[in-house]
């Protein structure tokens, strides 16, 4: 017994290490090719969270209501080795629309490009520790070589890896869930070892820290503790009622304790934090907006969508970003599940897909019920779920493969499918590299997430190839960051905002003011106000057109080519 069990732990070893040299090396190479229009605000945020930390101002480590705590401790500590010399200047704080943060970098010779590709490092090796830890707990319900499938298949899916590559809340905090939800899973079911619940319970105060929204899992927890009175077993209903919670305490306790020793703000005005945070929630959920613009929590007030509209667009959204491996992996998982033949699934599969079933479809429902914006990437949890269960399907078919098949009973045979599983993965979302999340699948009219900023990289290695490039200044739609990062020249943000106050004066003298003009005509069925601008423009050939995908992203304009009339039919609107 004792060779077999260390057969098995070097066997899982291996496995974990073929997970990282399949998965890691798509989410490094390039990794600094794109930046999304998020991530200028919380880089900001982050620098600014560092100089608050550094100078003891805890209170002032409130930016959002995500709270991105998790991700802003990853800048910082970017930050802290790469411009340790930042926190001794006594700049203060600076404006997150503002790109202030940028041209100090750049008067201390720091780019904030660099920044941003060492955070991603980090953000790598974080995700890398997640996965392994996922595919150890999961192995323990499921089998090895199930758990090897559906952890790989889970975080090479074009549109998880697109949205790891770049520095948001959305792949951290899903695999966050995920690991809570496998330790909880495991010491119920499995192995009554308090490390098990201890780590479920750190892993979901680290979800909290990372994205408020992960309050979902609770759900799945309650779920899972009562189905535990129902057990039968020696215990009285009573004694079941207790142990359950005790259970939740211990749980929830180790949640609230991660959450209040890495939050510094929890250490000096926990009320605050904790208001702001699920005050701002709650209140974009119910009401579509924060407080500061719907002055308080109204209750009465809260409503949700009654229709399904909201519902169907996140499970459109979850279609188009999905491969045939995950519906195909859905379908077998499904058929075992429900077949009743004579190998049916062992309950700790079958529980192990009901709960990752509930995850993904709690989370849809949550964001296609409630008010607010409405993302894709807000459902990346129900993507990491339904991919673990395609996984697994793929897992079970392999296994009984094997039973029928003398040839894949080899080990080396097993390994080899199961490798061909993982590449065919990733092949879906190579020809979209370095912009895996725009991947569609070829059903689906549109991709899940695009405009997010890529292309922006291209406009400006374009341009930063002219004659004094350094020189040039460049008028960008919401260039901040996503353009200005790449550029040597200087970039005046074209902001939004300007459209919908209808700032058509202003407009035309940055215009004016610039060497050149940067649009984003991708976005124009999602913003439809860019057409103000767009519009006057059609019939100025750009200077040069940025394609990606075969769509037009990125208009350039040569603004000493702009005739006299646009400007006129601009500000006369």
């Amino acid at each position: 017994m004792k060779t077999t069990s260390l057969t098995i732990d070097r066997s899982r070893l291996w496995l974990a290490l073929l997970l990282l040299v399949l998965t890691l090396p798509s989410r490094v190479i390039n990794i600094d090719r794109a930046v999304n229009i998020d991530e200028p605000w919380w880089v900001i945020s982050s620098v600014n969270f560092y100089y608050a930390v550094t100078h003891r101002d805890f209170q002032d480590t409130y930016f959002e209501y995500h709270p991105g705590v998790t991700n802003m401790w990853i800048i910082s500590t970017a930050l802290h080795f790469y411009f340790p010399e930042y926190r001794g200047f006594g700049q203060g704080y600076f404006d997150q629309r503002k790109p202030f943060f940028e041209e100090f970098m750049r008067e201390h010779g720091k780019e904030t490009l660099d920044l941003v590709r060492h955070s991603r490092y980090i953000q790598a090796g974080v995700l890398a520790v997640l996965a392994v830890t996922a595919f150890f707990l999961l192995s323990t319900l499921v089998g090895q070589n199930a758990a090897f499938l559906s952890i790989a298949l889970a975080t090479i899916s074009p549109f998880f890896l697109g949205h790891s590559r770049l520095l948001n809340m959305e792949s951290m905090g899903a695999l966050f869930v995920l690991v809570s939800l496998l330790g909880l899973h495991v010491y119920l079911h499995k192995e009554r070892r308090l490390v098990y619940l201890l780590l479920s319970g750190a892993a979901f105060g680290l979800a909290q820290l990372t994205k408020s929204t992960s309050i979902a899992l609770l759900g799945v927890a309650g779920v899972m503790l009562v189905l535990r009175l129902f057990k039968r077993d020696e215990k009285t209903a009573g004694a079941r009622f207790l142990d359950a919670v005790r259970i939740f305490a211990l749980w929830f306790g180790a949640a609230a304790l991660t959450y209040f020793i890495l939050w510094p703000g929890m250490w000096v005005d926990p009320g605050r934090m904790l208001s702001e945070v699920y005050g701002n929630a709650f209140s974009y959920a119910f009401q579509g907006a924060r407080l500061d613009v719907t002055e308080e929590l109204e209750p009465a007030n809260f409503s949700v969508v009654t229709r399904l509209d909201g519902i169907l667009l996140y499970l459109r959204y979850w279609v188009s970003g999905t491969t045939f491996i995950t519906w195909l992996g859905l379908a077998f998982a499904a058929l075992f599940l429900f077949s009743k033949g004579k190998e049916p699934l062992s309950p700790h599969v079958k529980s192990t897909l009901g709960y990752l079933a509930l995850l993904g479809v709690l989370f849809i429902l949550m964001f296609g019920i409630a008010q607010g914006r409405n993302h894709a990437h807000y459902i990346m949890n129900s993507y990491v779920a339904f991919d673990g269960m395609a996984g697994i399907g793929w897992g079970t078919l392999l296994l009984r493969a094997q039973a029928r098949w003398r040839g894949l009973s080899n080990v080396y045979a097993a390994l080899a499918v199961m490798v061909v599983l993982v590449l065919a993965q990733i092949g879906f979302g190579l020809p979209y590299a370095p912009y895996y999340f725009t991947y569609k699948n070829p059903f689906a009219s549109q991709a899940a997430t695009y405009g997010y900023g890529e292309g922006y990289s291209e406009a400006a290695d374009y341009l930063a190839q002219k004659p004094n490039a350094k020189e040039l200044r460049a008028y960008v739609y919401n260039g901040m960051g996503t353009f200005s990062y790449y550029f040597p020249g200087e970039t005046l943000v074209f902001k939004r905002v300007y459209l919908f106050d209808e700032s058509f004066q202003q407009i035309a003298d940055e215009i004016r003011s610039s060497d050149y003009l940067v649009l984003y005509p991708i976005v124009r069925g999602k913003q439809p106000e860019t057409e103000k601008v767009l519009d006057v423009l059609k019939d100025v050939t750009p200077e040069k057109v940025i394609f990606i995908n075969g769509l037009e992203y990125v208009y350039i304009y040569h603004v000493p080519d702009i005739p006299e009339s646009v400007y006129e039919a601009l500000v006369n609107r």
